[in-house]
């Protein structure tokens, strides 16, 4: 059975980079903004992990949390961008089964959500894998070998970052970009990005790593060009109704 999780943010973005990553693991997963909304949603919502953020304007996830926890024994992660030891101790002290600082990346969300349900008692659901393609039969005759394609823009990116020792928050500090919108690029999740912000969170990310966008952008066409080939097919079709009028006499 799929386990549904409810994540609980006041940050709509936040909400839908979690949308991306869990649903992509195999979970169900439903967001809300606002504590009261989660809250009336809960009893029919009945979720198997809770994703709680602490610094909500309506109530504090510490609040909700502990609200939660005179209902329901439901695993409860915390999500902040605290770090301090006592932060997570008063998480951890209420009734919370773990603590993730922002910014996360996926697969260490994912490892802590899986671990947390396992310790509830709930077996994760695991995507199924891919079938592999069957290996082609042998051939006598030698066939040419594929031309390799280049990197994914996304991993390159991450490989940049990763070697210059950075983390996802240390660059979006550097760049100025928000570090969820550096990790869904990382991730090609490029509609998580509000289309207004996103080629200039690229130019201002590839800058930083010194990753060439160039070869992974679509060549424009410019508007003198689009005029000189309607020009150019203007002038042909009066050249070929010309020459149908010069045969007709």
């Amino acid at each position: 059975m799929t386990a549904s999780i409810m994540v609980i943010d006041d940050e709509p973005l936040i909400g839908q980079l979690l949308r991306y990553q869990l649903g992509d693991a195999g979970y169900t997963v439903e967001a809300y903004q606002s504590a009261s909304e989660a809250l009336a949603r809960f009893a029919y919502a009945q979720p198997d992990l809770v994703l709680l953020d602490v610094m909500m304007p309506e109530i504090s996830g510490y609040d909700l949390c502990r609200e939660i926890r005179t209902f329901s024994q439901v695993p409860v992660i915390m999500l902040t961008a605290k770090h301090a030891d006592e932060d997570m101790v008063a998480g951890l002290t209420i009734g919370a089964d773990d603590y993730i600082g922002k910014p996360f990346s996926a697969p260490q969300l994912i490892a802590r959500v899986e671990a947390v349900l396992r310790r509830s008692g709930h077996t994760p659901t695991l995507r199924p894998a891919r079938p592999r393609p069957a290996p082609p039969a042998r051939q006598d005759m030698a066939t040419p070998q594929p031309i390799p394609s280049r990197p994914r823009l996304g991993a390159q990116l991450s490989a940049a970052r990763h070697d210059r020792g950075l983390s996802l928050h240390d660059a979006s500090h550097a760049c100025g970009v928000r570090w969820e919108f550096l990790q869904a690029i990382e991730q090609e999740q490029f509609s998580y990005v509000p289309r207004p912000d996103l080629r200039a969170a690229l130019r201002s990310y590839s800058d930083l790593l010194d990753v060439d966008l160039r070869p992974y952008m679509r060549p424009r066409v410019s508007r003198k060009s689009m005029r000189e080939s309607i020009a150019l097919v203007a002038a042909l079709t009066l050249l070929v109704i010309l020459s149908l009028a010069l045969l007709m006499i």
